[in-house]
């Protein structure tokens, strides 16, 4: 599975690195953030993400003093590999525009509003009365 670096078109933000499938798939994991339709992505080589200096210890301890994200990762120490930061900062690559946008992954325009629910009747007397069958019975 290959792994997608991506960023945003016009300010050429890192949105983040991904594995996906194929751009389809890399679309929907990137839906979580913001609309893929702004996006631009490239494969990444072979590499990843390393912390430098001691080992991060597994599970992650938790410490008021401790300069940790949210989740408790120490993001401040990783970095990539030199074959991704070499491919995400300096190589002339190819970024290709993400051709998915809402509407293609869910089939709906988010601009477009919420049908309105038809009215619901007030009175019994706009439903037609039940009807009583007789069975016969069976000897």
């Amino acid at each position: 599975m290959p792994a997608y670096l991506v960023r945003t078109i016009e300010e050429h933000d890192l949105v983040g690195v991904f594995y996906a499938s194929n751009p389809l798939e890399l679309a929907f994991l990137i839906d979580e953030v913001l609309d893929p339709d702004g996006c631009e992505y490239r494969k990444l080589s072979r590499g990843g993400v390393i912390w430098e200096g001691p080992a991060v210890q597994i599970p992650l301890p938790r410490s008021k003093d401790d300069d940790t994200s949210p989740d408790g990762i120490p993001w401040k120490d990783a970095r990539f590999t030199e074959v991704w930061g070499y491919d995400a900062l300096y190589k002339k690559a190819r970024w290709r525009k993400m051709e998915y946008t809402v509407e293609d992954l869910y089939g709906i325009d988010p601009e477009t509003p919420d049908p309105e629910r038809p009215p619901r009747p007030t009175t019994s007397a706009s439903r037609p009365p039940g009807k009583v069958l007789p069975f016969k019975r069976r000897l």
